[in-house]
């Protein structure tokens, strides 16, 4: 397929802010964004970024990431941008988020496939802990925190709710000490 040249994302772009205040205006409860990359078809792969721009758009309609893959983030700096999204909505954002299950996006970011579960569940520990705790400290098999501050906090106390999105039986029993599942 033909890559979308900057004029057919800027107004694919502008048409998914439209469709997001459309939603509201109607009446829709929320709006849900997914995360894909290197896809011909993908005009706007950062749900981070979506997520932002709506919210500065939009006043009362939820916006739920359905489902960022955190495993190719920092998770601070992912948890940092996601409490400014909250911010920016005064507590609209759900985070939705999923190990990933795409080996071209593992590729594409340099992350391994493999012990991505494990590397998943402290990326998600890190980001709950540096929302809920002043000051937060994590040793694991992949990262190494020494009291650090994230500031500003999401909106939401003591988080945003945090739903996970899973096919499998494992991934599945993992949405169970969340707060959802997609």
């Amino acid at each position: 397929q033909k890559i979308p040249d900057r004029r057919e994302v800027s107004a694919a772009a502008e048409q998914l802010l439209e469709e997001a205040q459309t939603a509201e205006r109607v009446g829709f409860d929320g709006v849900w964004l997914a995360e894909r990359h290197a896809r011909t078809e993908t005009f706007f792969p950062s749900p981070v970024v979506l997520a932002a721009a709506i919210a500065a758009r939009t006043s009362g309609i939820e916006i739920a990431t359905t489902v960022i893959q955190p495993t190719y983030y920092h998770p601070v700096h992912l948890a940092e941008q996601l409490a400014l999204i909250d911010q920016l909505s005064k507590g609209r954002l759900i985070f939705g988020a999923g190990v990933g299950y795409h080996p071209d996006y593992f590729n594409l970011f340099g992350v391994p496939l493999k012990r991505s579960g494990k590397r998943f569940e402290e990326t998600m520990e890190i980001i709950e802990g540096a929302w809920t705790q002043e000051r937060f400290s994590f040793k694991g098999e992949f990262f190494d925190f020494q009291d650090i501050l994230l500031t500003p906090k999401p909106y939401q106390q003591p988080r945003p709710p945090i739903w996970i999105g899973a096919f499998y039986d494992k991934a599945i029993e993992r949405a169970l000490q969340w707060d959802g599942w997609v």
